[in-house]
């Protein structure tokens, strides 16, 4: 009992405090006007206007719009699970995420009370993915004269409690809380939101933030990149993000997000990363707005698995897996400059941290990818590799590199159930959710055996 006494609340205060601001803004008060508006800026640059692309998604996909959840009267109770997160149990994630939305959805509740006391495994990405649901639903609400009120307990597990207080939604909205995360052990990465429209530069600039954060969160292993290693993962990083904004459509909207923690008793750090759009999925994207040439190249590829096609392996589970592979985008088009070999920057950031991501300790990196239905996942039991292609009816002649989840590593064969997973909760983009180790021994090791 002595331990439930000292649960901490949050959100409700900062809603107080906000309605407070609000009233004392309409008299004009001097002072509460501008940290009322530093309150109102934190929020926009989470959500802005972008909030009815977000909610055009999640109503595309029927997000969630019959999932039950516990409500009394007009409050309704979100109990976060002890594992919550996208790369270790997607299914389960995307039912919670689901009855967050069609909570906050229901204008007849006037309150949600999260509850992380219990949780013990927060992953990044379905904390980022709460955030981004319950605030632009919020700021559809504040349109409708009927915003929100949040309130809830954070988690008794430090680990988990400092991923909630440095990059979750007390963050996010600028919550006044009683405790604070330790900064001495946590580099957080700020949340970059960017859309379709936005300048070309956006990716290139965010890769560039991404990769010195990178490189600060490896100095706590007494390491860091190189010149030539910085240039690598910028532009590996660049060429994520450019994925997320391409296959996501026009109206989609991205984010990326990082969290670090330094494990200082034992040695090594953890590291999580999300790159997130809400919007079409890879085999929507494929489907709907490819060019004529990736088209034909899917058509043949769909003749090549139709012998194998079943209920756990049907075509989106092939284009997601198709889109991986190198010289495949929805826009490419071999008489287009520029388009011609866009690769597999996803595999190859996935696969580089894969390798060096493990700790001393035995601890294993835990990275996927879902979109849609269809959920990878990578482990080192498969890998990319350059396959030799001769007169191929889908990938013509030369070398690509390929990586089909399979014994063989044969594009034309069904991936393993394992690593390539048919769900049957739908999510409205594409999530890639990276959780991985920076250990100096580990990494070291490898250099000598390497």
């Amino acid at each position: 009992m002595k331990k439930k006494g000292k649960q901490k609340k949050y959100l409700y205060d900062i809603r107080n405090n906000h309605k407070l601001f609000r009233s004392r803004y309409r008299k004009n008060k001097r002072g509460i006007v501008r940290k009322y508006n530093e309150y109102i800026n934190e929020y926009d640059n989470f959500v802005g206007s972008d909030y009815r692309k977000v909610i055009h998604y999640l109503e595309y996909g029927n997000f969630g719009k019959s999932r039950h959840y516990p409500r009394k009267n007009k409050t309704a109770y979100i109990k976060i699970p002890e594992v919550f997160s996208v790369s270790t149990d997607a299914q389960s994630a995307i039912r919670l995420l689901q009855q967050i939305y069609s909570a906050a959805h229901n204008l007849r509740i006037e309150k949600i009370v999260f509850d992380h006391s219990h949780c013990i495994n927060l992953g990044l990405s379905a904390s980022t993915i709460t955030d981004v649901i319950v605030l632009a639903v919020d700021r559809y609400r504040q349109k409708q004269g009927k915003p929100l009120v949040m309130e809830g307990s954070l988690p008794y597990n430090e680990n988990a409690r400092n991923v909630l207080l440095a990059s979750g939604l007390p963050y996010h909205i600028n919550a006044d809380t009683p405790m604070r995360y330790d900064k001495k052990q946590v580099e957080r990465f700020e949340t970059i939101k960017g859309t379709h429209s936005m300048s070309a530069n956006k990716a290139d600039e965010t890769a560039t933030k991404l990769t010195n954060y990178f490189n600060k969160c490896l100095r706590t292993q007494n390491m860091e990149l190189n010149g030539e290693g910085k240039r690598i993962l910028s532009r590996i990083f660049g060429e994520v993000i450019s994925n997320c904004e391409i296959h996501g459509g026009d109206q989609a909207t991205w984010y990326t997000q990082g969290h670090y923690q330094n494990r200082s008793d034992d040695f090594y750090g953890e590291m999580q990363l999300l790159f997130l759009n809400i919007g079409e999925t890879i085999y929507e994207g494929l489907k709907k707005d490819s060019s004529d040439e990736t088209k034909d190249r899917l058509a043949r590829m769909m003749k090549k698995h139709q012998k194998h096609i079943n209920a756990g392996w049907d075509e989106e589970m092939i284009y997601t897996v198709f889109a991986l592979q190198e010289g495949v985008s929805r826009l490419r088009d071999k008489h287009v400059e520029g388009y011609q070999w866009r690769g597999s920057g996803t595999v190859s950031m996935i696969e580089m941290f894969n390798e060096i991501g493990e700790s001393e300790t035995g601890l294993k990196p835990n990275m996927t990818i879902l979109s849609g239905n269809t959920q990878i996942v990578f482990t080192d039991k498969y890998k990319m590799d350059i396959v030799k292609f001769q007169e191929d009816v889908v990938f013509g002649n030369g070398e690509r590199k390929i990586i089909a989840f399979n014994e063989t590593n044969d594009i034309y064969k069904p991936g393993d159930s394992e690593n390539v997973k048919k769900i049957s909760e739908y999510f409205p983009g594409t999530v890639i959710s990276l959780r991985f180790y920076l250990d100096s021994r580990y990494i070291s090791s490898l250099k000598r055996n390497g």
